[in-house]
């Protein structure tokens, strides 16, 4: 069904039964809506609380907010592509019905809101929310770049109109090389805990500690069938890594790590991710490299194109 809708990973059963399992924020409910019969749109959906000490739903600003309350999601947080799945074709009303259903769930839940985060704000869900009722609330910007033009990673870098972008992949890739660059893809399955201590580390550092919780490490895991690792070495010690997820038109860098220390001569630090994602993306002829949200200034540097995120909020 995912499949026939071109959802991206984050819907895959893989991606929700890991969730499930190993939920990456306190979770009190699981669902999944099915409409029709056979299956023409599915959603999940869980119960959560406001409380979030990451502020994705905490900072959405809802009018009477308490301690306490809590609200139905039709993803997480750390989904940043919400979508409604469907197949294509479907008659208009989809959105109505499927934000009447989470109406009726938010009730018998007892919670205050239903709200769809991280939708792209020029998308026709987005459209179709706002026509529903539901009130619009910006929140942040994932970054995307269409490689479908290009046969190798030199022709992609050579395209960035920016010289001194262009020069800070070069020569941050010439510096690592320097340095004994050594690039490893350990089995997400088994060995991946150190990629996923330098993630959590580097969120730690930016001030959201809670973002990928210890039971990171088992999400992986359980999710492996859709993850790849990237671990970059310079003289034998990690320096950044990179969780990447994979769909069948997308290469999303999802998480990724930076050691300032081992990393403090490299010119451009994150290159050491993006340089081996969009090269694999390109290898594998994948159309779309998603490069996660954040770090606006160095990804419009090296020529991702912004797309801003909103959250999309009704009342049962």
């Amino acid at each position: 069904m995912t499949d026939a809708a071109d959802a991206p990973v984050f819907y895959q059963h893989a991606f929700l039964l890991a969730y499930e399992r190993a939920p990456l924020q306190e979770t009190e409910a699981f669902f999944y809506l099915v409409f029709g019969q056979p299956a023409t749109a599915v959603l999940p959906a869980y119960v959560q609380g406001t409380d979030d000490a990451i502020g994705t739903i905490s900072g959405l600003g809802l009018p009477g907010r308490s301690p306490g309350d809590r609200i139905l999601l039709t993803h997480v947080a750390h989904c940043y592509d919400t979508v409604l799945p469907a197949r294509p074709g479907l008659a208009p009303g989809l959105a109505g019905r499927a934000c009447d259903a989470l109406a009726d769930l938010a009730r018998q839940a007892g919670v205050k809101w239903f709200a769809f985060l991280n939708v792209d704000g020029s998308s026709a869900t987005a459209t179709e929310l706002a026509d529903a009722g539901l009130a619009k609330i910006p929140m942040n910007t994932r970054f995307r770049r269409d490689l479908s033009a290009y046969q190798g990673i030199d022709e992609f870098v050579a395209d960035i109109p920016s010289k001194k972008a262009r020069f800070a992949l070069r020569h941050s890739r010439s510096q690592a090389r320097r340095a004994n660059m050594d690039i490893t893809a350990p089995d997400p399955a088994r060995a991946a805990g150190e990629a996923v201590e330098l993630c959590r580390r580097t969120t730690a550092r930016h001030g959201t500690a809670n973002y990928y919780p210890e039971q990171f490490s088992e999400f992986v895991a359980l999710a492996n069938d859709l993850v790849s690792v990237t671990e970059v070495r310079l003289g034998g010690r990690l320096a950044a890594a990179a969780i990447c997820l994979s769909d069948r038109t997308r290469f999303h860098l999802w998480a990724g790590g930076i050691d300032h220390e081992v990393t403090a001569h490299i010119h451009s630090a994150f290159s050491l991710m993006l340089w081996p994602a969009v090269e694999e993306t390109i290898l594998r002829k994948l159309p779309v490299f998603e490069g996660g949200r954040g770090n606006a200034t160095t990804k419009l540097r090296f020529r991702l194109e912004p797309v801003p995120l909103f959250a999309f909020v009704g009342r049962p």
